[in-house]
């Protein structure tokens, strides 16, 4: 039976007047205009340069001699474009609270796009005016993001220093990064 026949069904046996099932209405809002995207080969989609677990080792073991030679125990964290954990190293000896920071900083550089002690001043009555700590957002120096043909592709962290020492680190692990991606 389709809807209709129920309908009508309905309709006689409650009496009421057969119901019909509305018009569907028209609105004078003019379809939008087609653009045409160019188009792009399976090679273009899967050419993104990405942090791999290999280079992001090769990084960390840049920032722990960098540490080391200044006598400071940190823990560094390297996240994909998305903020998502590619590596975590914590230094023996290192503070458990720099564990979740180190990966928070590293999150907020990449959310951002800009490095983390930037984000701060900018919250501080700038275009961020109003951000605040949390969800994974840690306006503390020590977080950049690494950038490759303009586009940020992934982010560092690095905790368990004083703020110059953490943004020195974090530093030395952009400018390896840089260096070994040219």
């Amino acid at each position: 039976m389709t809807i209709d026949e129920m309908l009508r069904e309905v309709a006689k046996r409650t009496g009421a007047a057969p119901v019909k099932k509305p018009e569907p209405q028209k609105t004078n809002i003019p379809d939008p205009p087609i653009q045409r995207v160019p188009a792009v080969s399976p090679a273009q989609l899967l050419s993104k340069p990405a942090i791999g677990l290999a280079l992001a080792k090769e990084i960390v073991h840049c920032v722990e001699q960098a540490a080391e030679a200044l006598g400071v125990r940190v823990v560094i964290a390297i996240t994909d474009e998305a903020g998502r954990l590619i590596l975590l190293e914590a230094m023996d000896g290192s503070y458990i609270a720099s564990i979740t920071a180190a990966q928070d900083k590293a999150f907020t550089a990449v959310a951002l796009k800009m490095p983390t002690h930037e984000a701060l001043a900018a919250s501080r009555g700038g275009a961020l005016d109003g951000l605040t700590n949390g969800n994974g957002i840690l306006m503390l120096g020590g977080g950049y993001p690494m950038i490759y043909s303009g586009s940020v592709i992934g982010g560092i962290g690095v905790s368990g220093g004083t703020k110059e020492q953490d943004m020195s680190l974090a530093r030395a692990g952009i400018l390896y990064f840089e260096k070994r991606i040219k």
